[in-house]
């Protein structure tokens, strides 16, 4: 034995022998292999865990959907639609139609999702990491594939099943909400239509035009109409601004649809809805003059929102 190899010898000998017990962390993964899934993990066979997302003040499909309600008059829509069937659109429009909009526009948001289902990737290998049609479908591994199969499709399911259980409205709504999602998906790879509009339209459009159908309401009678297209152009600004602070796009979206709104009021006479919006707008443009982020101030937009829909019940064309 030559004197190299009786030193790798001596130093076999001298290093820590280690056990499975002895192993943590990442070098786990790395000797033992991944985790199993504990049998306990789970007591549903569709598990659907929600999640707070972002600021709840924010603008989102709940409150468009809360905007129509009030667009309609609470005492209208109380007689029109049952509290069973409010509740279940509610959750249509929020978590359910979020799951469809996120799980192809935004996968990669999904918190943790991605480290638990990449435990059990598909053995196929024109899926591997960065092959041709890993590409194409804008994988980033095959753990993307998973969280589609796994999380959104069964998502889309269930606000189908709630769709057909509110009614027909809801299910061509959901058919456009779904449409509006593959369009994001589509936007990931070729340039059509930007994320940032559809996302309003999913957002603002959808929801409230389905809530004035099912509360009775023309959701393109020229008032609604234009407030829902106002407020879509509004959403797109402010989240315009949001992603990218300084940009004169966004806030001149901004600035339009605050003007539209203010004189949609005027010929609605209603000057007092009127002048609390005032008072809510001027946050986004003090902030704006100081060179502040927009993001502590969505609260004021969400409340601005309401406001304005609900000014439309009581507005004299």
């Amino acid at each position: 034995m030559t004197t190299s190899e009786e030193f790798g010898a001596a130093a076999a000998e001298l290093r820590p022998k280690h056990t499975p017990d002895d192993v943590t962390g990442a070098n786990a993964e790395l000797e033992l292999g991944p985790a199993p899934i504990s049998a306990t993990s789970s007591s549903a066979l569709l598990d659907a865990r929600f999640w707070p997302e972002l600021s709840p003040w924010r603008v989102s499909a709940a409150w468009s959907l809360a905007a129509a309600a009030l667009a309609a008059g609470i005492g209208d829509v109380g007689r029109t639609v049952s509290l069973q069937t409010l509740i279940l659109l509610f959750l249509l429009v929020d978590p359910l139609w979020g799951n469809i909009w996120g799980g192809l526009a935004t996968p990669e948001a999904l918190p943790r999702i991605k480290s638990t289902v990449a435990r059990k990737r598909p053995g196929l290998p024109y899926l591997a990491l960065g092959s041709p049609a890993a590409r194409v479908l804008g994988m980033h591994g095959p753990g993307i594939l998973s969280i589609v199969a796994r999380v959104w499709l069964p998502g889309v399911a269930l606000a189908f099943v709630a769709a057909f259980a509110i009614g027909m409205s809801a299910v061509w709504a959901t058919l456009v909400v779904l449409g509006l999602a593959v369009s994001a998906w589509l936007q990931r790879h070729v340039a059509l239509i930007p994320a940032s509009v559809l996302h309003s339209l999913a957002v603002v459009a959808a929801p409230w035009f389905m809530g004035l159908s099912l509360f009775g309401l023309d959701p393109w009678s020229g008032r609604h109409w234009a407030l829902i297209l106002l407020w879509t152009l509004h959403v797109w600004g402010a989240n315009s601004s949001l992603d990218n602070p300084g940009r004169l796009g966004g806030l001149a979206g901004m600035a339009t649809a605050q003007a539209g709104i203010a004189l949609l009021l005027i010929f609605g006479r209603a000057p007092l809805p009127l002048a609390v919006l005032v008072v809510l707008w001027m946050a986004t443009w003090v902030a704006v003059y100081r060179g502040q982020s927009l993001v502590n101030i969505q609260a004021s937009w969400t409340a601005a929102l309401l406001v304005s829909a609900a000014a439309m019940s009581q507005a004299v064309f």
